[in-house]
């Protein structure tokens, strides 16, 4: 079974997040918010610590499909 990192990483090589913060994510590409209060909830970026972790690791801790997550964000930032 494939990880997350790896998941995301063959999901898309035009958007790859490998080890990226999720604040980093969100301020190098502001309209990812959405997409994230989406799949984490909407009050994720209230939780202590929820932007300094990685995008691989939000998706174990939530159970989100990481591939239908990249998905998305290509979506509105292609």
């Amino acid at each position: 079974m494939e990880s997350c990192n790896e998941m995301i990483l063959n999901s898309r090589e035009s958007f790859s997040f490998e080890n990226k913060l999720i604040g980093d994510i969100v301020k190098e590409y502001p309209d990812t918010a959405k997409v994230m209060k989406k799949y984490f909830g909407g009050n994720c970026f209230k939780r202590s610590g929820f932007k300094i972790k990685t995008l691989e690791i939000a998706c174990i801790l939530f159970g989100v499909d990481p591939n239908r997550l990249i998905e998305e964000i290509d979506k509105i930032h292609n």
